[in-house]
């Protein structure tokens, strides 16, 4: 299955706006998406082992624990939740969602787990939504969307920096934190982009580099494909 990882140094990013618009430029390759939630994360907060950096509990991350160390959550109901991640993903052109929630080390069964049920239900490739795949995963593309400044980055998003094929600088009218990236983030030479304005040039450019990455794996656009061209 041809796999799509779009990651982010850390929260606040616009991490899932940047896997809707994959999504979309997507449309018609036949790619469902994965809500990678890792719960035992390397920043160290007394709310809960998660790596979100949110600052306070929002539930997710004590779901899971050492007696039940993943969950794949695939069912309508809590999919299609207004207002969700796992509902934008969908309503970005997903043909099948799952969110994937585990600790560290049993993340990559459950990922597996969950690009399994993406195919029997007729994905032919998978966005997966989160940074820490990267630890285990080789992808037909990678994706960092990141701002300057926010805040700390997240280790695998530092070490993996230089190997991302596209990198996004996302302009947020109130940047997360003050923190300046690292050093290494100019030399990706990233995308300036408004991620929330699907008609923007740097959007459509991410876009269009995403969809020529992944046309290759795939061969090219078929005339019956049903995929929106963007310019």
């Amino acid at each position: 299955m041809e796999i799509v990882i779009v990651g982010g140094p850390h929260s606040g990013v616009g991490k899932t706006l940047a896997a809707e618009r994959a999504l979309q430029a997507l449309v018609g390759l036949g790619y469902g998406a994965i809500k990678l939630t890792v719960a035992d994360g390397e920043f160290d907060r007394p709310h809960d082992r998660g790596m979100c950096g949110r600052g306070a509990s929002c539930g997710v991350c004590e779901t899971v624990h050492r007696a039940l160390p993943a969950r794949i959550l695939t069912a309508g109901g809590a999919i299609g939740k207004a207002g969700t991640d796992t509902c934008r993903l969908r309503d970005a052109g997903a043909i099948s969602v799952a969110w994937v929630i585990a600790l560290r080390e049993a993340a990559p069964d459950a990922v597996d787990g969950a690009l399994a049920y993406l195919a029997r239900n007729g994905a032919r490739g998978a966005v997966i939504e989160g940074t820490t795949a990267l630890a285990w995963m080789r992808p037909r593309a990678s994706v960092l969307v990141a701002c300057d400044p926010g805040k700390r980055w997240k280790r695998v998003a530092v070490e993996n920096l230089l190997a991302f094929d596209i990198v996004l600088r996302n302009d947020i009218p109130s940047p997360p934190g003050d923190v300046p990236a690292p050093a290494n983030f100019a030399r990706t030479n990233p995308l300036a982009c408004d991620l929330s304005d699907a008609s923007e040039a740097g959007t459509r450019e991410f876009q269009r580099r995403l969809r020529s990455l992944c046309a290759a794996g795939e061969g090219a656009f078929t005339a019956n494909s049903g995929a929106s061209p963007v310019a």
